[in-house]
């Protein structure tokens, strides 16, 4: 295939806009499945399915005939969600060109403008696309108006159903119109004269994973030259050369050939059994002629912290090789081994998101056949020059505490100004400036990390009837005054509880996490005190009720002074109980914070 003749293109937009739907209709049309194949079929696990939404990018070759010149279309069907930007990221460096979906029920949303600001720094071609016009809700107009006000024109603006296929065939026409070619990136080599240059083998790798029978396979976009089976190959980043075992391409099923060219999107079969020899954002090329690097993107960098605790002390060494498989999958996953006094042994680990530690634990709990308890959340502190994310390592007595402040970016339509600003002052947060989008606006403010994993998501969608969306990034350290809460179960403190909170509301907290403790405990044979604690001083106390036997009903009649002696025998039980026993905590209680 003539790289002239092969159009590179991602699809992006917020969660829930139609992504996979319109691939699948795109599918469908280049004749690479039948009408009856499952629903969003370039979701292929089990979880993307059940939450509805895309985790992991999909990179398919589709053939498209018009005006009797066969085109491949290379599509990558992207995540929508925050949580798994870095995916879409990944995407947009391998392509020319982004078909940009937005939902004609809902307009613009947070997502959309990120993924959109994402295309523009690539220096890509986009293709606004307004999806599900056949909806009796759909409002076209409004959401063209909504597109022109970021700087598209109504000419260039296409309206399609994925959900019918009205008018999928004239967006595949205009990818091939408007999208440009393959053009070749830095790392030509020069004949004598310096004149005449040539490609060298040259692919970007935009994800990998490990195949347990044949190797590493490492998904790449071909930007020069050729690589072919049999050859030997260099990674560049990590000095590795491994033997090309197989190349193919999917479509979606996987095909077999000799070669990829320059502008080809496939996946290459190395002998590498090692994936941390292969990350995301090399640059495969030949190690006889090796070529200049391809400018890769930054690695993750994780936003909250949790710590993975198998409930069966027995289930460690399944848990760490669970994770060491994930973590080939998904290279945004960081973690390290910790110990806790009340919880045994487990991992610290950091996510980009709580969707993506939700999508983790269901993954290592079905995957792996695991039970875990999953600790509250936590994110990056600065204490005198050094980074904590846990509980334990706060120290009260540092000169300097800072917390890391995030730039959130909120969509909501205009009636609902004034409850967001309220919202954004609760969270101790600082509007910074309000634009009208068409018929929504576009809010942005800077507020605590902290307080945007913990309750921001659901008080703004309950305030705002669902119909707001936001979008964070990372912005600065500011100086905070925190504290420790401790909170102590049976007068046992429990780490994985434990908070590092503003000290202007740590009372306020401390009360309704108690509260919410003693909902989520479940009652014992005892009385259970949960007690909230700063330093040495008690501020919040709930007691869980304890289950009540009657050790009287065999008496019947009798002197009163037989059944108070058994009593008093029982509480003198119940005290060695209250010394001795084990409370069991369920992981509700660990995540109760979230709800509060």
């Amino acid at each position: 295939m003539k790289s002239e003749n092969i159009r590179n293109f991602a699809i992006i937009a917020h969660i829930d806009h139609g992504k996979s739907t319109l691939a699948d209709r795109i599918m469908e049309v280049c004749g690479a499945v039948g009408s009856q194949h499952q629903a969003q079929l370039l979701d292929s696990l089990e979880l993307e399915r059940e939450h509805g939404i895309t985790i992991k990018l999909k990179a398919i070759r589709l053939n498209y005939t018009l005006h009797s010149t066969l085109y491949t279309l290379n599509l990558i069907d992207t995540p929508g969600h925050v949580d798994f930007s870095y995916e879409v990221s990944r995407s947009l460096a391998s392509v020319e060109g982004a078909v940009l979906v937005v939902d004609a029920t809902q307009g613009i949303q947070a997502q959309t403008l990120a993924n959109f600001n994402l295309a523009l720094e690539a220096g890509l071609t986009i293709i606004p696309v307004i999806n599900k016009i056949d909806m009796p809700a759909a409002n076209v107009q409004s959401t063209i108006k909504e597109l022109e006000s970021i700087g598209f024109s109504s000419s260039e603006i296409l309206k399609v159903s994925a959900k019918t296929g009205e008018w999928v065939e004239e967006l595949i026409q205009e990818i091939i119109n408007r999208i440009p070619s393959p053009t070749l990136r830095p790392g030509l080599n020069k004949d004598e004269s310096g004149q005449k240059a040539w490609p060298l083998s040259q692919a970007l790798i935009f994800d990998s994973s490990l195949d347990p029978y044949k190797g590493v396979v490492a998904t790449v976009r071909m930007f020069g030259g050729q690589i072919k089976v049999g050859e030997q190959i260099k990674f560049l980043a990590t000095a590795t050369q491994a033997e090309v075992l197989q190349i193919g391409y999917l479509t979606p099923d996987p095909k077999y050939v000799n070669e990829l060219s320059s502008g080809e999107v496939g996946f290459v079969v190395t002998n590498l059994k090692d994936l941390s020899k292969v990350k995301v954002g090399d640059t495969i090329t030949s190690p006889k002629d090796p070529s200049l690097a391809l400018p890769g993107y930054q690695e993750a960098k994780p936003v909250v912290f949790l710590s993975f605790y198998p409930t069966d002390p027995h289930d460690l060494p399944k848990l760490k090789l669970g994770l060491d498989k994930l973590k080939l999958n998904d290279s945004s996953l960081a973690y390290s081994p910790e110990t806790s006094l009340s919880l045994g042994q487990g991992f610290r680990l950091g996510f980009l998101g709580l969707l993506h530690s939700q999508i983790t634990q269901e993954r290592l709990e079905r995957e792996y056949d695991l039970d875990i308890i999953v600790t509250s959340p936590s994110v990056n502190f600065e204490q005198d020059g050094l980074i904590i994310n846990k509980a334990s390592d706060f120290n009260p007595q540092a000169r300097e505490t800072k917390e890391p402040y995030a730039r959130v970016t909120i969509f909501a339509p205009q009636k609902y100004y004034g409850t967001i600003t309220n919202l954004i002052y609760e969270k101790r947060g600082e509007s910074e400036g309000v634009e009208e989008i068409g018929a929504s606006q576009k809010i942005t403010a800077s507020i605590p990390l902290i307080e945007i994993l913990i309750g921001f998501y659901d008080q703004l969608k309950t305030q705002t009837s669902g119909f707001a969306s936001f979008d964070f990034e990372l912005a600065q350290y500011r100086p905070a005054k925190l504290v420790k809460l401790d909170i102590l179960v049976n007068h046992e403190p429990v780490e994985g509880l434990a908070q590092i909170i503003p000290q202007s509301y740590a009372e306020e907290f401390g009360r309704k996490f108690a509260e919410k403790l003693k909902e989520a405990i479940p009652r014992q044979q005892i009385p259970v005190p949960i007690q909230a604690a700063i330093g040495g001083k008690i501020i919040a106390r709930e007691t869980v009720a304890s289950f009540r036997k009657d050790v009287t009903q065999k008496l019947y009649g009798g002197d009163v002074t037989r059944k108070m002696k058994l009593l008093e025998k029982q509480k003198k039980g119940k005290k060695r109980m209250r010394r001795f026993g084990q409370v069991d905590i369920p992981q509700e209680a660990f995540l109760a914070v979230l709800k509060i």
